[in-house]
């Protein structure tokens, strides 16, 4: 897609382009969902407290990322970087660290592949980074 496609607001021009305000919402969705599904899930009880605490800070970082580059501030693009990379290796490391070797590569396999749509987003938002100042 080109950049006048998904950015039609214009850059360098202090209004937010289409693209990153769409990004930002799909983020607040889905760091609020996170954030609530780390304590409500069905698997919740099974899950110690201090990870569930990781995760949360990571979905916290997120969603405060989003807020930051909504407001078109390019430190935001930092902080949600940094969370959503996280929320990736974190749970990759503890997969290795506390499974056998088979079961860890299955399982490190199938979160590697969920892990798409977090690298898709910081794709996404740092092809937007031009216009947050």
């Amino acid at each position: 897609m080109s950049d006048q496609i998904l950015d039609s607001n214009g850059g360098g021009t202090g209004t937010r382009p289409t693209f990153l305000t769409v990004l930002c919402i799909l983020t607040f969705i889905g760091s609020a969902w996170g954030a609530i599904g780390n304590f409500v899930g069905a698997n919740a009880y099974m899950i110690s407290m201090w990870y569930k605490l990781v995760l949360l800070a990571c979905n916290l970082a997120t969603g405060y990322g989003a807020w930051q580059m909504w407001n078109m501030k390019k430190q935001g693009l930092m902080i949600y970087t940094a969370g959503e990379g996280l929320a990736i290796v974190f749970p990759l490391v503890l997969i290795y660290a506390i499974l056998p070797p088979g079961f860890a590569d299955l399982f490190g396999a199938v979160f590697l592949i969920a892990a798409l749509f977090p690298i898709a987003f910081i794709i996404m938002y740092w092809s937007n980074a031009k216009h947050l100042k």
